[in-house]
C-alpha cells in the first residue's frame, strides 16, 4: 500500500471514532438536560416575577415604584421600563417566583370523608332554611 492509501485509510478510521464516540454521548445524555429543560416533581412552577435592583436609590423613578411588585408572567413589564432615562445602564432585573404549593393541597389525613364534618356532640350547623327559595330571579 502507499503512504497516500494509508493515510485515507487512518483518516477515515478517525472519522468512523469521532462520529461513534457522538452517537454514544448524545445517546446516554438525558433529553431533559439535552433541551435545556429542567423539569423535576418536586419543583414549583414558575408563575410569575418580582421586580428587584440591587440598589434602590440608582433605580430610575419609573422603577421605583414598581421594585418590588409581583406581576404574572404574561403581564411582566418590559425591562428597562420604556420610559427609563438610562437604559444601556438599567440594572433592574426579573426575580422568578415560584408556585409554593407542591403536589396536592390536602393530604391523606387530612381530607374529610365525604365533604362533609360531623361532630357527634355538636348540633347541625346547617339551619334547614333554604335561603334562595323567596328570591325572584325574573
Amino acid at each position: 500500500m502507499s503512504g497516500v492509501t494509508i493515510l485515507i485509510v487512518v483518516f477515515v478510521a478517525i472519522m468512523a471514532g469521532l462520529l461513534g464516540l457522538w452517537a454514544y454521548r448524545r445517546s446516554s445524555t438525558p433529553k431533559v438536560a439535552r433541551h435545556g429543560k429542567h423539569e423535576a416533581n418536586d419543583q414549583a412552577e414558575q408563575w410569575g416575577v418580582r421586580i428587584s435592583a440591587p440598589v434602590k436609590e440608582r433605580a430610575c423613578p419609573q422603577a421605583r415604584d414598581r421594585l418590588g411588585k409581583e406581576y404574572p408572567i404574561g403581564e411582566k413589564p418590559q425591562l428597562p421600563l420604556p420610559d427609563c432615562p438610562f437604559p444601556r445602564q438599567c440594572e433592574c432585573h426579573y426575580i422568578k417566583l415560584f408556585d409554593r404549593r407542591k403536589g396536592e393541597r390536602r393530604s391523606g389525613q387530612e381530607l374529610r370523608a365525604g365533604g362533609h364534618r360531623f361532630e357527634k356532640d355538636s348540633p347541625p350547623r346547617r339551619s334547614g332554611k333554604d335561603r334562595r327559595k323567596n328570591v325572584d330571579w325574573t
